[in-house]
């Protein structure tokens, strides 16, 4: 990692039209708390899109509708020609599929602690897509480059500070070729310096075409390296658009006073 500032991704492209995910009417309800209503949203392929909102807004509920992790209680999501209804129960089948196409990087690194860096990249690939030890290890060995963190491989978590873990996180998502990255406030525990590590690796992602949809506190991010901020509030999306229209002139006053609360901390 030679760099560990922010460039701008080349949000002048735009987007490719093809969908690779749509959102219909999307719900969710934990009992009778409703934490998401009626959210609509699509993503195109090669696009990145941050969302951001004040705490509680639904961002990270939303994220994990998307992968399943929690079935949405209404609407639809599609991720390429997998179609999750929350009319019916989706099939072991269709959620594999599903978790075949989508990487997810948490707050937290979820590391196997008994496992070298090498091996806990390695490893889902085996178990997942069937590659061999020498193609896992191999594969795991140009991530790791990729992300700066070659050196790493034989040694075990522990050994690695926080930043250097969300590194690794990535490199072990990455290696199931996923067709988008979920990132759920990938640098929420980490000190700024060291996210800025964290940071750079997805600036670098969204330069080579990955497409993206980072949940994020970090509003330089939002406006200089995504193509599209989306604002949620109350379990809504309040406010969307071009990453700079959102971020310098945004047009709901509830965005607003968010934007001028965060920037003014």
């Amino acid at each position: 990692m030679n760099s560990m500032t922010i460039e701008n991704h080349n949000s002048s492209v735009h987007p490719s039209s093809d969908t690779i995910l749509s959102i219909e009417g999307v719900g969710k309800k934990f009992g009778t708390i409703r934490v998401l209503e009626g959210v609509d949203f699509s993503l195109s392929s090669g696009e990145v899109v941050a969302i951001i909102g004040p705490s509680g807004s639904g961002k990270s509920t939303l994220l994990r509708c998307i992968n399943q992790l929690e079935p949405q209680t209404e609407g639809i999501i599609r991720v390429g020609d997998v179609v999750i209804d929350a009319l019916h129960a989706p099939s072991k089948q269709q959620l594999s599929k599903l978790q075949r196409k989508l990487g997810m990087v948490f707050q937290s690194f979820n590391l196997f602690p008994h496992l070298t860096v090498l091996e806990n990249v390695s490893l889902a690939q085996r178990k997942v897509l069937g590659r061999s030890k020498r193609e896992a290890d191999e594969r795991s060995m140009q991530l790791l480059t990729r992300v700066g963190l070659a050196g790493k491989a034989e040694m075990y978590p522990s050994r690695c500070s926080g930043g250097q873990q969300q590194r690794i996180a990535i490199s072990r998502a990455l290696a199931l070729d996923p067709e988008i990255m979920l990132f759920d406030e990938p640098t929420s525990a980490l000190d700024p310096e060291v996210g800025l590590e964290v940071l750079a690796v997805m600036r670098e992602l969204a330069n080579s075409g990955m497409t993206m949809i980072v949940v994020t506190h970090e509003m330089r991010f939002a406006e200089q390296v995504s193509d599209r901020v989306v604002v949620m509030a109350d379990g809504r999306i309040i406010e969307e658009g071009p990453s700079k229209d959102v971020m310098r002139n945004p047009k709901h006053e509830r965005v607003q006073k968010f934007l001028t609360a965060v920037r003014d901390r």
